[in-house]
């Protein structure tokens, strides 16, 4: 009886952790995102097709149209080091104060290689003064004090 009562034990153990394996897979699967930059995005285009991506880069000099009343951001992603780009649809959310052509930007969305298109789900602008160069932070020799 007590070998029995193991084996059930030991087949529900297994039972239990095949699941919680499959759903470890199953959800890694459905929420992982691959990262591009515009030029590797287009390069890569037919294994990137109808998958969700991120991509990161620069919004395109004069591509920038936005549709207020329909709440309808549309612009392109410029590669940082090349001129390749990727063109995004931004639908039914306002349009960050902070977005600005040149400015930079990272986007996550589905990708469409035969228009290549990022219908984006997520858009987050970057504050250039945050990411400014360490020459711009270097120390002066000047020293000003306050007085409280």
């Amino acid at each position: 009886m007590k070998k029995r009562s193991r084996l059930k034990i030991v087949a529900a153990s297994t039972i239990l952790l095949g699941g919680m394996a499959f759903l470890v897979v199953a959800m890694t699967r459905s929420t992982s995102m691959r990262y591009f930059t515009p030029a590797a995005l287009v390069a890569a285009a037919g294994s990137a097709d109808d998958q969700r991506v991120q991509v990161d880069g620069l919004i395109a000099e004069g591509s920038t149209k936005w549709d207020a009343a329909n709440f309808k951001l549309t612009f392109a992603v410029r590669d940082r080091e090349t001129e390749a780009t990727v063109n995004v649809i931004y639908e039914d959310r306002l349009k960050p104060d902070n977005f600005k052509d040149g400015g930079s930007v990272f986007v996550e969305g589905r990708y469409d290689a035969t228009q290549n298109l990022v219908v984006a789900t997520k858009l987050m602008t970057k504050c250039a003064s945050k990411y400014e160069g360490a020459e711009s932070a270097a120390p002066t020799d000047e020293i000003s004090y306050t007085s409280e």
